[in-house]
Order: C-alpha cells, then structure tokens, then sequence
C-alpha cells in the first residue's frame, strides 16, 4: 500500500513538472528568434 502511494506521489510530481515546463514553454513562444552564427567548413573533394 505505501509503494503504491508512492508510485502515485512520484507520478503526480513528473507530470506536475512537465506541465509547468510545457506552459512555460507555450508562453515564452512569442519571444525573438536568436540567430546563432554557424561556422561551416566548406567540403573538399578528394582527387582522384
């Protein structure tokens, strides 16, 4: 009977986080896209 209580209380906190994360996620979508500089290095063919 305690695991169970357990297992429950455990659960209910995992879902609590990821609600929390979820709506924080949602009400943070309207900020600026930040452009990260992205270095590429240009491909060499081999000869041959």
């Amino acid at each position: 009977m305690t695991q169970l209580l357990l297992n429950s209380a455990v659960a209910i906190l995992i879902a609590a986080g990821f609600l929390a994360t979820a709506t924080a996620a949602l009400r943070g979508e309207d900020r600026a896209l930040q452009k990260v500089p992205v270095k590429v290095r240009a491909r060499r063919h081999p000869k041959g």
